[in-house]
């Protein structure tokens, strides 16, 4: 192609005259938008929590806490010696090898790299988080961790351990367009939202933050599976419902954003 030759409009070839002006895409981004005239009623969360020190120190804790649950202490996370730029350069989108298995302390370095508290500096996270907020959640679907029970479990950054939700984890193949990428897994990691936690503060505004904290959190957990050689993949083809009805949440509420899948390197 010359370099003068101008790029191909394809708007118009993938859209064509099929788009409505209640396009729910456009929809979204338009509500998510911040203007001068609606700025303060966007922030009006701002001033609640200057009313109310309660609510700007439950803030501090956000999180979902299972402590009636059976818990699994993680061990210190699997420090990589691989230095950053290295990681970048060689991080790869990497289907695990079937029969993969991991660590615990290698899913904890990969947690607490996408969610997990700064040491030191309780109730700040490894991620950035618009007000400090913090509405997502981790999850972990396991398959082959070892010693730890194949389950669903919920990531606890704050004590940095696992809660064992419920029994085996024998639907996630069938959440996942491609169900052989579960099966092959160690494990699964399901990234949720809970919008309300920036909504809140931030309005319409704060659903697109946490949009954005989710892939704040997947490219970590990403590059700390590139320092460690690890298999993963970032997966958006999945079916919502039947992951957040593995996960336990309502879809509404708190609701699936993003799963990134670990395990071994094709040898």
């Amino acid at each position: 192609m010359s370099p003068t030759t101008p790029t191909a409009q394809f708007a118009t070839v993938v859209y064509g005259d099929d788009v409505t002006l209640d396009d729910p895409a456009e929809v979204l981004h338009e509500a998510t938008k911040l203007y001068p005239s609606i700025g303060l009623r966007h922030g009006r969360g701002i001033a609640l929590m200057e009313r109310h020190s309660d609510l700007e120190q439950s803030v501090g804790r956000a999180g979902h806490r299972f402590p009636h649950r059976p818990r699994t202490a993680l061990p210190p996370p699997r420090r990589p010696t691989r230095l950053l730029w290295r990681a970048v350069e060689q991080r790869r989108s990497l289907r695990p090898a079937p029969g993969s298995t991991i660590d615990r302390s290698t899913l904890a370095a990969v947690l607490s790299s996408a969610n997990g508290i700064r040491e030191g500096e309780p109730g700040r996270r490894s991620i950035p988080s618009g007000g400090a907020l913090y509405p997502l959640e981790l999850y972990v679907l396991s398959n082959r961790v070892e010693q730890t029970p194949r389950c669903v479990y919920h990531f606890d950054p704050h004590d940095s351990c696992l809660e064992s939700l419920q029994g085996a984890a024998d639907g996630i193949a069938g959440t996942l367009l491609e169900p052989a990428v579960a099966e092959n897994s160690a494990a699964i990691i399901a990234v949720t939202g809970v919008f309300w936690r920036a909504r809140f503060k931030y309005g319409l505004r704060g659903y697109r933050f946490t949009l954005l904290e989710a892939g704040h959190a997947v490219q970590n957990a990403l590059l700390t599976a590139s320092a460690l050689g690890l298999a993963a993949l970032p997966l958006g083809g999945f079916y919502d419902a039947r992951v957040e009805a593995l996960l336990g949440i309502d879809g509404v509420h708190e609701s699936v954003l993003y799963l990134v899948a670990l395990g071994e390197c094709e040898r």
